[in-house]
C-alpha cells in the first residue's frame, strides 16, 4: 500500500502526534511506501522523517493579548502555494491519503478520487453526539471547508462516538516517570514574550519560578523569576516531566500530556479560535481551571488552591492505525488490479 501522509505544521502538536503514527505505519507490513507532505511551516520542532513535499499554504498568526489576527493570517496565506500543490503532487499514485488536519492532501484526495482519512481533534465536533454550545457549528463548518474528510479519526478527552479515540500520547511522554519540582511551565504561543514576562515577573509570585517557551526567541535568557527558552523538544519533555504546574492554550497535545502526567493545569484558549473555546469548555467541566485572560491574581489563586486533574489515557494507537489502514472504500476511486 502506497500512502501519502499530510501533516499541518502550524502547531507542534500535529508534528508530535503524527510522528507516533508515522513510526507504526513505517513498520507495518501492509505499507510499501510512506511519503510525507508538510504545509504551514511554523512549527519549530525538528522533523524525524524525510519530507517529500513542502508548501507554505495556510497558517494562523497571532496579534496581541492571545488573539488570532484574522487579517494577518489571510494576508500571509499562500493561495498560490495551495493551488500549485494541487496541480503538482501526484495524488493518483497513492492508494491512501492520510491527513493530520492538513488541507492540501484532503482536497487533493477529494479532487482526484483517492481514498483518504482525516485525523484531528476538530473532527470530534462533527459528531452528532458532541455537546452543542456556542461556536460548535462554526467549528464544524471550518472543519468541513478546510479539511473535508469522509473517513474521520476524531480524538478527544472522552469517547462519545465510535470514530473518536483517546489522544495520541507520544512515547517520550508515556515512558516518563514524572516528578514535581517547584516551577511552572508556560507554553502560550498566542502571547508575546513581553506580555508573558509582564504577567509572571511580579512580586505577587514571590520566589515561584516560571519556564516560558518562546515562539520567537532563538536564545535562552532570564528576566527576574522567568527563564525564557526557545522551543526544543528534548528540553520541553524534560521540563514538563519535572514541573509542578502547566499554563498553556486550549489546544490538544500539550493539554493531554499535562493531564496524562498529572500536572496541575491552567488553560487560556486562543480568542476567536472556536476549537480551543470548545476544548476549554470540556476541560472546565472536567475540573481544569480555564480563563479568558492572562491575569496574575487569578493564576496565583489557582497555584495556591486548585488541585491537579489526572487522566491516564489508554493507548489507542493500535486501533487508530487499524482504522486508518482499513477505512471504507465506498465512494472512492479504486485502482485496477
Amino acid at each position: 500500500m502506497k500512502i501519502l501522509f499530510g501533516i499541518q505544521a502550524t502547531g507542534n502538536g500535529h508534528i508530535s502526534r503524527s510522528t507516533e503514527i508515522y513510526k507504526l505505519l513505517q513498520d507495518h507490513p501492509e505499507v510499501t511506501q510512506l511519503d510525507i507532505l508538510i504545509s504551514g511551516g511554523k512549527s519549530k520542532m525538528s522533523l524525524p522523517f524525510e519530507v517529500n513535499y513542502q508548501y507554505k499554504a495556510f497558517s494562523f498568526y497571532y496579534g496581541k493579548k492571545g488573539k488570532i489576527s484574522v487579517l494577518k493570517s489571510i494576508g500571509k496565506a499562500s493561495f498560490a502555494s495551495f493551488a500549485y500543490a494541487l496541480m503538482s503532487v501526484p495524488f493518483r499514485d497513492y492508494d491512501l491519503i492520510i491527513s493530520d488536519f492538513e488541507p492540501i492532501t484532503l482536497w487533493g484526495a477529494k479532487l482526484f478520487g483517492v481514498k483518504a482519512v482525516g485525523i484531528g481533534n476538530m473532527y470530534s465536533v462533527t459528531s452528532k453526539k458532541f455537546p452543542k454550545s456556542v461556536g460548535t457549528n462554526t467549528t464544524k463548518f471550518f472543519a468541513h471547508v478546510m479539511c473535508p474528510a469522509k473517513n474521520k479519526i476524531g480524538m478527544h478527552f472522552q469517547k462519545f462516538d465510535d470514530f473518536i479515540y483517546y489522544p495520541v500520547i507520544r512515547s517520550e511522554i508515556r515512558n516518563l516517570s514524572p516528578i514535581e519540582e517547584d516551577y511552572t511551565l508556560v507554553y502560550l504561543n498566542s502571547f508575546t514574550d513581553e506580555e508573558l514576562i509582564n504577567c509572571f515577573n511580579k512580586p505577587i509570585f514571590g520566589s515561584q519560578q516560571f519556564i516560558i517557551y518562546s515562539k520567537t526567541s532563538d536564545i535562552a535568557y532570564e528576566v527576574g523569576n522567568c527563564s525564557i527558552k526557545p522551543l526544543d523538544n528534548e528540553n520541553f519533555v524534560n521540563d514538563i516531566k519535572r514541573c509542578k504546574n502547566v499554563i498553556t492554550a486550549a489546544g490538544f497535545q500539550t493539554v493531554c500530556e499535562a493531564l496524562y502526567l498529572g500536572k496541575k493545569l491552567f488553560v487560556i484558549p486562543i480568542k476567536k479560535q472556536t476549537e480551543q473555546l470548545s476544548n476549554a469548555r470540556e476541560l472546565a467541566a472536567m475540573g481544569v481551571k480555564t480563563a479568558t485572560e492572562l491575569d496574575s491574581v487569578e493564576i496565583k489563586n489557582w497555584m495556591d488552591y486548585d488541585k491537579p486533574v489526572k487522566i491516564k489515557f489508554d493507548n489507542d494507537l493500535p486501533q487508530i492505525i487499524n482504522a486508518i489502514l482499513h477505512a471504507p472504500h465506498d465512494g472512492w476511486r479504486k485502482k485496477a488490479a
